[in-house]
């Protein structure tokens, strides 16, 4: 974090608070485990695209047309020509089938089911669906956390996945540019696996302390972790000055993101053999992501990074946009949302990450993630803007086109 304050955004790292040198046999003994085939039926496996890297999520609303073209037709437009891999309804509506078909997206039928008896301790307490049923073949992951055993078997069956590739939340995400175009060639990178950061008090553009939040300090992260593995475990005085990690868009190679589900999947399980306090829904994704990357158990860390707000593949706007501000009226903290004066914008409206200078491959911000927190003013300028996502009578993707004709 100093570099960062100080300017030197080249040398910042945000390394784990531990090391324990046996991990690194430890992960690679769970990365060479047998990956089964997926569960999910394949409705349709698109042409094999131009580029090796995928775009992998979950995604299986009854009805998601305008949510595939804020994912897929943003991807699409914008130049990405690699795999996109996602989980649909099983009874998916004909009309988004043809869409995703002539976009090059191949997609498997996720059908929900009641979870096993065993995992089902807490359920009760929560009405959010993912944390609450499971997927057919899944039963022992709640879809919140199955979704990544998914993405780990969709992309261990994809001979042709050998670039780089970015395992997302679907309902929140739009690109701008191709996310992958500023990154070193995946073979030969030093860092095959890499977090994103949301905002952190040391990279937030406004000083208001409340703009941003560290991971050492909130309150959800020490909620969703100290009931389960204990206070000092979880430490959080070694990590007031570090940053939260996002969960809904994780990017690396083919061996970097194998080894990345291959551990967070690993606690999953061990999670539903622990106590209740450790079970879904009292222990989420994302929380569970971090207390594991900051005790080093990922391994491998120095082929590991974290990429810090405002710069590089992605922009996490959630937190910009919505937060608790203090209000004059009531006198007290008040939850806002559809905040816009962290965003920067350029002279064609685009969204620009602010720690990237001109020039900069990702000077406009190529992923734009949780910008529902945003709605008031991002869905004018999805208005605006539909040339990003959207064509007159979709064409489609023409190396899908030359394959069929």
């Amino acid at each position: 974090p100093d570099e960062f304050r100080a300017g030197r955004i080249e040398n910042y790292i945000n390394l784990p608070t531990m090391y324990n040198p046996d991990r690194n046999n430890i992960v690679q003994e769970l990365m060479e485990q047998p990956v089964p085939e997926p569960t999910e039926i394949l409705l349709h496996k698109a042409p094999t695209p131009p580029s090796g890297n995928a775009i992998l999520g979950l995604a299986s609303y009854p009805k998601f047309k305008d949510g595939w073209m804020k994912l897929v037709g943003s991807l699409r437009t914008n130049g990405y020509e690699g795999h996109i891999i996602v989980g649909v309804h099983p009874e998916i509506p004909q009309d988004e089938r043809d869409y995703l078909d002539k976009m090059g997206v191949t997609y498997y039928a996720v059908e929900t089911v009641n979870c096993s008896e065993a995992i089902l301790k807490g359920v009760s307490q929560t009405g959010n669906r993912v944390r609450a049923k499971c997927s057919r073949g899944l039963e022992n992951l709640k879809l919140e956390w199955g979704r990544y055993e998914m993405a780990r078997r969709w992309l261990r069956a994809c001979d042709t996945c050998t670039g780089w590739s970015m395992v997302i939340d679907t309902r929140d995400i739009f690109f701008q540019q191709d996310p992958f175009a500023s990154l070193e060639d995946a073979d030969d990178a030093r860092q095959d696996l890499m977090f994103v950061e949301e905002v952190a008090q040391y990279t937030k553009t406004l000083p208001d302390e409340l703009r941003a939040i560290n991971i050492g300090a909130s309150g959800m992260y020490k909620y969703h972790t100290i009931p389960c593995y204990g206070q000092n475990q979880v430490a959080p005085q070694k990590i007031i000055d570090r940053p939260i990690l996002c969960s809904g868009t994780v990017i690396g190679n083919r061996n970097g993101i194998h080894r990345f589900l291959s551990v967070l999947v690993d606690e999953f399980h061990k999670h539903n053999g622990r106590s209740v306090e450790c079970m879904s829904p009292h222990t989420t994704d994302q929380w569970t992501m971090n207390y594991l990357y900051y005790r080093g158990d990922f391994g491998f860390p120095r082929q590991t990074k974290t990429l810090p707000w405002g710069t590089g593949p992605v922009l996490t706007v959630g937190k910009p946009c919505a937060t608790k501000l203090f209000s004059e009226v009531t006198k007290k903290l008040e939850h806002v949302h559809s905040l816009k004066d962290m965003m920067v914008f350029d002279a064609n409206g685009l969204i620009l990450n602010p720690h990237e200078k001109k020039g900069s491959p990702t000077f406009i911000a190529p992923t734009l993630h949780q910008w529902d927190r945003c709605h008031r003013w991002i869905n004018p300028w999805f208005r605006k803007h539909t040339n990003l996502f959207s064509q007159e009578n979709e064409p489609g993707v023409n190396w899908v086109r030359e394959k069929i004709s």
